[in-house]
């Protein structure tokens, strides 16, 4: 996708596509919550910043055994 023709939401949901791609090339399966966090990062309601810091917070409570 040339940056020059796109629109910030077109990047994002091209990123956001291809990382998801990549996971279930992975066998990650993502949780439909996830998914709508990503949702909103598309249409620019979060920064990747927020993501990570979501990510982090869930994780400190929940540990991956």
């Amino acid at each position: 996708m040339p940056a020059k023709l796109a629109t910030t939401h077109q990047l994002r949901q091209y990123n956001v596509c291809n990382a998801i791609a990549s996971a279930r090339i992975e066998g990650v399966t993502l949780t439909e919550q996830f998914e709508q966090k990503l949702t909103s990062y598309i249409y620019g309601k979060k920064s990747i910043a927020e993501l990570i810091k979501e990510a982090r917070q869930s994780y400190a409570k929940n540990p991956i055994k």
